[in-house]
């Protein structure tokens, strides 16, 4: 975890030593440790330390040059690091007191842009290549440090951070209103426009060349073209991807201290948390720590309800039972008693320069990444990408077996399939609505009266008049973001997608500031790339077959998780969301009552429907508009509203 900044005078200009120092300056929030600048004629560059979460950071030194002719900054953390030292040629031996900057300049020596096919982890780099006159800006698939960059005939400009573009002190930081309102719908699609007018950004998985008179962005992975993978048996492919994980899990294990865990009652964080205490089992060391997980749990006051189908609110029974069968872990339960919903909302919008999402669920968040950290552990482990690997649901399944006409197999499924709903129901949400265009999909919610608010009016706040003036819809279509939510027709797109859509890479700068914020760095095994290869590569079969979804996973964690993890509810995270909403809602309203008396917060939302769900708040979590006809307001728009508004206010210096 760490700042990093560059400058490229395409003129060919020296960089002046105190630009540089002042964006080291700005990224220190990121960096306090440790600051340091440097300038190479037409390039600068500089990078910024926080904590050490490895023992060979200790000997991290950047910027990384060899006799100043290809300086490099890195930011994150490398997996699988002995492999890529034996593909350079490096001595094991050596690893022990060489960083992760220090191996990725070795492999850039060797295979230049094409690293990105060799490295393992979540990173992001820029690097000058002083001999031909050019920088690159690289970002890691699925999780990296932000990188943004501001383009003018003569001066690139890059920072983790947006404040250390605007720390030069010649870069107006003004509103992007078209990104902003794009968010306000959820839309994030537009990787490429921060919310900042003509400062972009490098997408996920992409690599940025530019020299003097040019400028490309490119895919460095193309997921599409994953290899396909066949075993003879079905236990080949559980011995396969256990194998990998198990790997992956050891990789991540690299700490100062054990690890920490976020553990809730699905597959995911369950099984990291199973794979990593038996791994601390083989190293065969009394002397090494355990783990502590911390699970999120309801506050006293909740009404005991859950939004969604068949959804748990409360996660702790499933966590005991697996604590009980884990007797090694030390299993803590947190319930965030006294914070309230927007509780560092002003910090985070600080730190990340974005209007925050998942707004309900930070508080939590931020709570259990400062409980570790008071027990001396600053790595965290999650399983946020399990459901695009070990646990993908494979339900895509339906709508491929629809198109290719067999309607046998495709009955059997359905019929097998653990459902409420009738058959036709089952048929239409599962296999005919995704191969179905999203208006289609709209009319006919509407004519069934599913949704009052079809769309995004549902759950966003924003303004109608305004949304229509800035294309919402059109832009929506033109980007591929269905608002329609009809799902997905095919099992690889659903899992590109999930790895690469725009709010998953929006999220990385409010994982950047989360990391800044507690000091916690967060790491996800199960979004480890030869995972994302493995999964996308094996027959959709392997996930689902005969009703019985997220198959894979259960197979391989079947001796290893308990009957209360392998068959628990769907948990709701924050499920007491209602209650801390309540139990401050003056506060809220006198906040939405201020924007009525600014114009260009009323342009934006849509005022009266939040004034007037205020007057009329439900006494209980509501389920649908059968609860309460603005349910997705209640739930989702209403806090959304809150944290967008603070941002903008945020960026125009108002309190």
């Amino acid at each position: 975890m760490s700042g990093i900044g560059a400058i490229f005078h395409r003129d060919n200009s020296s960089v002046p030593a105190n630009s540089v120092e002042r964006m080291a300056t700005a990224l220190r929030l990121y960096g306090p440790i440790k600051q340091v600048h440097r300038t190479y004629d037409n390039f600068g560059l500089c990078w910024t330390r926080a904590g050490l979460f490895t023992p060979d950071d200790k000997y991290d030194q950047q910027p990384v040059s060899t006799g100043g002719r290809m300086p490099m900054v890195f930011s994150g953390l490398l997996q699988h690091r002995e492999e890529l030292a034996a593909k350079i040629g490096l001595e094991t031996s050596r690893l022990k007191s060489m960083a992760d900057s220090a191996l990725v300049h070795m492999a850039w020596q060797k295979w230049g842009k094409q690293l990105t096919q060799h490295l393992y982890g979540s990173f992001a780099i820029l690097l000058c290549d002083r001999e031909h006159n050019r920088i690159y800006a690289i970002r890691s698939d699925g999780a990296a440090t932000p990188i943004f960059y501001h383009d003018n005939r003569n001066r690139l400009v890059f920072g983790s951070a947006p404040k250390a573009i605007f720390a030069i002190g010649d870069i107006p930081r003004e509103l992007n209103e078209q990104r902003l309102a794009d968010s306000m719908i959820l839309n994030n699609q537009d990787m490429d426009n921060s919310f900042y007018k003509d400062i972009k950004s490098v997408p996920l998985g992409h690599i940025l060349e530019a020299g003097p008179d040019f400028l490309r962005l490119e895919r460095h992975t193309d997921w599409s073209e994953a290899k396909e993978i066949r075993f003879a048996r079905d236990e080949d492919y559980v011995e396969a991807a256990n194998e990998i994980f198990e790997r992956s899990v050891a990789s991540n294990m690299r700490a100062i201290r054990t690890p920490a865990a976020m553990l809730s009652s699905g597959l995911d964080s369950s099984s990291v948390v199973a794979a990593a205490m038996e791994y601390l089992d083989k190293q065969n060391d009394r002397s090494v720590e355990g783990i502590i997980s911390f699970t999120s749990v309801p506050a006293p006051g909740w009404d005991g309800t859950a939004l969604g189908h068949r959804r748990s609110g409360d996660e702790s029974g499933p966590v005991r039972a697996f604590a009980a069968m884990y007797p090694q872990l030390d299993a803590r339960f947190v319930d965030s008693a006294d914070l309230a919903i927007d509780h560092d909302l002003d910090k985070m919008i600080l730190l990340s320069e974005t209007p925050p999402f998942a707004v309900k669920n930070l508080h939590w968040f931020i709570n259990l990444q400062r409980l570790a950290m008071q027990e001396g552990r600053n790595v965290m482990l999650g399983g946020e990408s399990g459901n695009r690997t070990l646990s993908f649901s494979g339900r895509s399944i339906y709508a491929k077996l629809l198109r290719q006409g067999r309607w046998l197999k495709l009955w059997r499924e359905l019929r097998a399939s653990d459902n409420d709903d009738s058959r036709f129901s089952r048929l239409y949400g599962r296999a005919i609505r995704p191969n179905l265009p999203g208006k289609i999909v709209q009319h006919i919610s509407n004519l069934r009266g599913r949704r009052k608010h079809p769309g995004w009016s549902a759950h966003s706040a924003i303004n109608p008049a305004y949304a229509g003036d800035m294309r919402l819809d059109d832009r929506a279509t033109e980007m591929g973001f269905d608002t329609s939510y009809s799902g997905f027709a095919d099992g690889r797109e659903k899992m590109i997608y999930m790895g690469e859509n725009g709010t998953r890479d929006m999220g990385q700068t409010a994982s950047y500031a989360l990391e800044t914020l507690t000091g916690v760095q967060r790491r996800d095994p199960l979004g480890d790339r030869k995972l994302v290869e493995f999964c996308m590569g094996i027959p959709e079969q392997q996930f689902m077959e005969n009703g019985e979804d997220r198959r894979l996973v259960k197979r391989m964690m079947a001796k290893r998780l308990p009957p209360e993890i392998l068959n628990a509810e769907r948990g709701r995270q924050a499920a007491d969301g209602h209650m801390r909403m309540t139990r401050d809602l003056p506060r809220y309203k006198q906040e939405i009552e201020r924007l009525a008396d600014d114009p260009e917060m009323q342009k934006r939302f849509d005022i009266p429907r939040l004034l007037g769900l205020l007057d009329n708040w439900p006494d209980k979590t509501p389920l649908s508009v059968k609860d309460h006809p603005d349910a997705g307001i209640v739930t989702l728009g209403l806090p959304r509203a809150i944290a967008t508004s603070r941002y903008i206010n945020w960026v125009k210096g108002k309190n």
